[in-house]
């Protein structure tokens, strides 16, 4: 992958609230209309990685990771000597962030087309999780959003969500991660993935949201048919 330059200039407007996506809840479902503004240029990359931050707003007290932005979501995830990742971004309690993937971008194939890589760690026979809703978009208007289980009672797991199964892996290959088939939410491909961090709705509580590594923690983003 290549870490354009022109990621810079993005980034600084991306971190700007009044500069970025509208703020989705929760209760998103189904197809949405939220222009992007197109921050993003189209380049050549044909690796399966997202490749550029189009928009990321944190939510309250959130910062773990951005000193490190935009490679510490671009490329491949970093599976951890033990536990939960740590190289990755707190998204905060109802922040989101969108990225968008080079041509051929994330194409429908038999099975899944998209693979997001959090942190979640075992903890007994559960895992800890903090989820995320996934949202899909070809033009960076319409979006599709997958479903997301949330009860507000901690339920395991979250079907439909994000940041929910460990990963594990190395040179040879990722294990773990979610998995989303575009044909679920009726796409032939996508350009644009984004991600709302749900933790409140899913905990039904904001216990897990203080400090600077609150919320989804992503790691990164994958397009698998290609």
């Amino acid at each position: 992958m290549i870490h354009r330059l022109r990621l810079l200039p993005l980034l600084l407007a991306a971190c700007d609230p009044s500069a970025s996506d509208p703020v989705l809840s929760a209760e998103t479902e189904g197809v949405l209309v939220t222009p992007i503004d197109g921050r993003c240029p189209q380049g050549e990359d044909a690796d399966p990685w997202a490749d550029c931050i189009e928009s990321f707003e944190p939510g309250p007290e959130a910062v773990f990771g951005q000193e490190f932005l935009p490679e510490v979501v671009l490329g491949p995830p970093m599976p951890p000597q033990a536990g939960g990742s740590v190289d990755v971004l707190s998204l905060g309690c109802g922040g989101q962030i969108t990225l968008a993937f080079d041509p051929p971008g994330i194409v429908d194939g038999p099975g899944d087309d998209l693979v997001v890589y959090e942190n979640p760690f075992a903890t007994g026979d559960t895992t800890f999780a903090e989820p995320a809703r996934v949202l899909v978009s070809e033009d960076g208007t319409t979006w599709r959003a997958f479903g997301c289980e949330l009860t507000g009672l901690g339920d395991w797991p979250p079907h439909g969500c994000a940041g929910i199964t460990p990963v594990s892996g190395g040179d040879d290959g990722f294990i773990g991660g979610d998995a989303f088939d575009l044909a679920d939410v009726g796409l032939p491909s996508a350009r644009y993935v984004r991600l709302v961090d749900v933790s409140s709705a899913y905990f039904g509580t904001d216990m897990w949201c203080t400090g600077g590594a609150g919320g989804f923690d992503l790691d990164a983003v994958e397009a698998l048919a290609r």
